[in-house]
């Protein structure tokens, strides 16, 4: 990203104009009794609700987001609700993911397609995705106006490509708003267990 990139991101939350991210993602939450504990991160956290929320469930949790405002709000949850996760600054235009290092990675309302061709060596073996980005639909839905903020129909498929995937959906779901839709692709996906094949 760009420095006007980071200025914008930093005035939305100087001015609380993204108080949707103060809710932990619902499609993570419901996917959380079902992923084995061990070692999380989470893309783009914003005010770092889902991090937070995966902390508390047992995950040990990095977090990345570009702006400093957001991050520094997300640390003062944190500790206010008694967690430990580790925050980091950076843009993920730059960032290089470690080899085999998660569990878990959570990619929510966020895409930059260099990013996601590592998720598959970042995860452990056996190691869980869970994907969530706005979609590219016919009609008015909520969420970014610029269609290169959202994926084409059937593109996470075949970003995911080098993974798993456990389960696929792209349509209308509730927005942050009421009476507001999203349009959304969600996909779960899982590096395959060490010694088996990769399909």
């Amino acid at each position: 990203m760009s420095q006007s990139d980071t200025d914008r991101w930093e005035a939305r939350y100087r001015t609380g104009d993204a108080a949707y991210a103060s809710r932990p993602s619902s499609f993570v939450m419901d996917w959380l009794a079902r992923l084995p504990r061990g070692r999380a991160l989470d893309v783009a956290c914003g005010l770092g609700a889902t991090a937070i929320a995966l902390a508390e469930a047992g995950f040990q949790v990095e977090a990345i987001d570009i702006a400093p405002t957001a991050l520094a709000r997300a640390q003062e949850e944190a500790q206010r609700r008694g967690v430990t996760v580790d925050w980091r600054c950076a843009d993920l235009a730059d960032w290089r993911l470690p080899e085999a290092r998660y569990d878990l990675i959570v990619n929510i309302h966020f895409v930059n397609r260099d990013l996601v061709a590592q998720f598959a060596d970042a995860l452990k073996p056996g190691g869980w995705l869970l994907f969530e980005q706005h979609l590219r639909w016919p009609q008015p839905v909520a969420g970014p106006g610029s269609p290169h903020f959202r994926l084409r129909p059937g593109e996470l498929r075949h970003l995911l490509w080098q993974l798993d995937v456990v389960q696929y959906e792209e349509g209308l779901f509730p927005g942050a708003e009421a009476d507001s839709r999203f349009a959304l692709a969600r996909a779960v996906a899982r590096r395959s267990p060490a010694g088996a094949d990769v399909k």
